[in-house]
């Protein structure tokens, strides 16, 4: 039996597509003979970690960066790149062309022989976009920090979670939608402890040491995994069966039934069958869980296909990515972009399912840019 193989997959909108260019909308990326290990995405395009080093893969072209470069933060203005003995950010236009030359937008130098882990810094830490770095406390020790849009969630040395930033939408978790200068413990969670931390647009979410998986913040896409009046609405559209103003209720929809906006304090969100989860990343309004068993679970906002089920629908529930299982491919990572989803998967053996359709064509599904093209632009 030939050896288990590692590939990289995209759900939803490709740099082909947000670069205006129609391309083939590949949705298997296909790097060098060296493999994908490592995958940074921005709105419309995404670094690469191969074996070669990194680079930068943009409507359709890959790009080398300098061969100091070992990690990436990017966004649409600037790309944060981890050197061998300083932070850098450049220009997106520098970062695509893969010419870093003259003085970079910011650098900071590093501490000999460190080498952080972005968006962590020794002191403090860095965002893609100006004024680019932020100082910590110094009685703060974080292991992991994920940046949403407006927001940021630290996770501490002993697994507790912290919030800060803009807090409108109930991203920080404090039961509150004030916004908080200064990292603040997220007491709902206290004597939980986390092993991973994820920031989306205006939601976050954690998972525990034991598989559990906590969510909060903003969930009008249902990326929260809890019931959404405007999916609702979207499923009743698409069946054509729409309440009219004189009726308020959704089809199906029990008298009083609870959609829920924003969620200010941690909810525990159960996968089906209860599986524990391992990892969790959050997009825009889109979110992505896998379980210890391989399997990976998406919700959220799909305009673009960033779910991987097929189709554009948004769902407010966890839902397996059927696709991946009937092809015997079992996710190893997953990395959520604004508009897409990376997925690392693990090819064992044949596939469960021998009618299943091929798994280039499953993800591919859904991600033709028909009449979805007039509204590229990036924005969360």
């Amino acid at each position: 039996m030939a050896a288990p193989r590692r590939c990289w997959f995209v759900f939803g909108l490709s740099a082909e597509e947000a670069a205006g260019d129609a391309g083939p909308g590949r949705q298997r990326l296909e790097p060098s003979s060296d493999g994908i290990r490592r995958v940074w995405p921005a709105w419309s395009y995404a670094v690469l970690e191969t074996g070669s080093g990194l680079e930068v893969h943009s409507a359709g072209r890959r790009q080398p960066l300098p061969e100091d470069c070992v990690a990436a933060l990017p966004s649409e203005t600037h790309a944060v790149l981890l050197r061998e003995a300083a932070v850098e950010a450049w220009p997106r236009a520098a970062a695509l062309r893969g010419e870093l030359r003259g003085q970079p937008a910011w650098s900071r130098a590093l501490p000999p022989g460190s080498r952080p882990a972005l968006p962590l810094l020794p002191d403090g830490f860095v965002a893609p976009r100006p004024p680019f770095y932020t100082a910590l406390p110094g009685a703060l020790p974080l292991r992991a920090l994920a940046l949403g849009h407006e927001h940021v969630v630290g996770l501490g040395a002993a697994g507790e979670v912290y919030g800060w930033g803009g807090g409108r939408h109930g991203q920080l978790g404090h039961g509150s939608l004030e916004s908080e200068q200064q990292p603040r413990l997220v007491e709902a969670l206290g004597g939980v402890p986390m092993r991973a931390v994820a920031a989306g647009g205006w939601h976050s979410a954690c998972v525990s040491d034991g598989g559990d998986l906590y969510v909060w913040g903003w969930n009008e896409s249902g990326q929260l995994g809890l019931p959404s009046r405007a999916v609702a609405e979207e499923q009743a559209e698409d069946e054509d069966m729409g309440a009219g103003p004189e009726d308020p209720l959704l089809p199906g929809e029990p008298p009083g039934a609870a959609f829920i906006s924003i969620q200010a304090f941690p909810a525990l969100l159960d996968l089906p069958l209860e599986p524990a989860v391992a990892a969790v990343s959050c997009g825009s309004r889109h979110t992505a869980a896998l379980t210890r068993g391989g399997e990976l679970y998406t919700w959220g906002w799909g305009k673009y296909g960033q779910l991987g089920h097929g189709d554009r629908a948004s769902c407010d529930h966890p839902r397996r990515v059927e696709q991946l299982w009937a092809e015997g491919l079992r996710a190893q990572e997953v990395v959520c972009g604004p508009w897409n989803t990376y997925v690392c998967v693990l090819q064992q053996g044949e596939a469960r399912d021998s009618h299943a359709p091929s798994t280039a064509l499953a993800l591919q599904a859904g991600t033709e840019l028909g009449s979805c093209r007039r509204e590229l632009s990036p924005h969360p």
